[in-house]
């Protein structure tokens, strides 16, 4: 696990004293220090533009941006440069004696409400937390998917479903896709139930949370999310500079053809010879999919198991790329499509079920 990477900015001297403090206490972090060139010293990095410029340089760089100064100052600086819950850092505030830490942006998917926590508790100050689900103590639609490892698949049904839960409303959780629960405590009104054939009294229940990775719409008469779980495999193989757009709209194609979602993407498969494939690489940042590479002998060990390829053979000295890849990646999984060959692209669909 890559270890996480802390901003601490402050534009003042006593916030200088604090920013020391709080790197100190954060030695299990990546933490860099940003102040003005006035306040810096050797461990620090200066600030060089205006707060709001400087703000938008690295908001992109750190998975937490803990900010040593007045909250006016942090929201009219980060504002211009704020996108969506599911991609903006956590965005902490301090006061500069260290007595509060505001949990201010992406309290739940950016981590800002655990990240206040942990502050709290090394520095001994107040953490404020003021998102809805945690001052009741319940449980809001993305954290529950970022417990069960799954994301949204649209965020305004989320939404809508996470008012529910946090009104107390009997919401059905469908676990379609059998995603582990077993550290997930769920609130009281959360209901699981298995299948959707399982919700035969919809009067019962005000919202409904599914885990799925079909694509085929959810005809329910109330409101209701769909949670992709991220089990998807895909074996690549391709000619050597093959396009990325090439190879995205060939991914898109054949998850299409087979009503699943892309957002269920977990990894892209493929051999060492195709490890620095541009196309490869920008299909898998496109879907932010892990780029996983099989070794030749792993791929020698399971290829008698799939059509041979003498050409292939010529090119890469192995009979097959695309399934004996996916197949090992997925953890030896099942396979819900074998080798389609896309005019110079080869794709396997595989489902990790581990």
């Amino acid at each position: 696990m890559k270890t996480e990477k802390w901003a601490i900015v402050t534009l003042s001297q006593d916030g200088m004293v604090l920013a020391n403090r709080l790197a100190k206490h954060l030695d299990d972090r990546k933490c860099h220090i940003y102040t003005k060139d006035k306040y810096a010293n050797e461990t620090t990095k200066i600030i060089t533009a205006d707060i709001t410029t400087f703000m938008g340089s690295i908001i992109g760089e750190y998975q937490i941006i803990c900010c040593i100064m007045a909250t006016g100052i942090v929201v009219r600086a980060i504002a211009p440069h704020l996108e969506h819950k599911s991609s903006d850092p956590g965005i902490l505030v301090m006061d500069t004696n260290g007595e509060f830490v505001i949990s201010l942006l992406s309290g739940h998917l950016g981590g800002a409400n655990d990240a206040a926590r942990l502050v709290a508790k090394r520095l001994d100050a107040q953490a404020v937390i003021t998102t809805g689900t945690d001052v009741k103590g319940t449980m809001a639609v993305d954290v529950l998917a970022q417990k069960i490892n799954c994301t949204i698949d649209n965020f305004t049904d989320a939404k809508d479903v996470t008012a529910l839960i946090l009104n107390g409303d009997p919401v059905a959780f469908v676990n379609q896709e059998n995603c582990d629960l077993d550290a997930v405590i769920l609130p009281n009104n959360i209901e699981v139930v298995v299948d959707l054939t399982d919700l035969n009294n919809l009067n019962k229940y005000q919202g409904v949370v599914i885990t799925t990775l079909d694509t085929k719409k959810t005809d329910l008469p109330i409101p209701n999310v769909k949670l992709v779980p991220r089990k998807l495999v895909l074996g690549v193989g391709c000619r050597r500079d093959t396009p990325g757009d090439r190879i995205i709209q060939a991914i898109q194609e054949t998850l299409g053809s087979l009503n699943l979602n892309v957002k269920g993407i977990k990894a892209l498969a493929t051999i060492g010879l195709k490890a620095e494939e541009p196309g490869i690489i920008e299909a898998g940042t496109f879907f932010n999919a892990k780029k996983v590479i099989i070794p030749n002998e792993m791929v020698q060990m399971v290829q008698s198991r799939f059509e041979a390829s003498d050409f292939v053979f010529k090119t890469t000295g192995l009979y097959a790329v695309s399934e004996p890849c996916g197949f090992v990646a997925s953890g030896f999984g099942k396979c819900l499509l074998e080798k389609q060959k896309l005019g110079g692209i080869t794709l396997s669909v595989w489902l990790d079920e581990n």
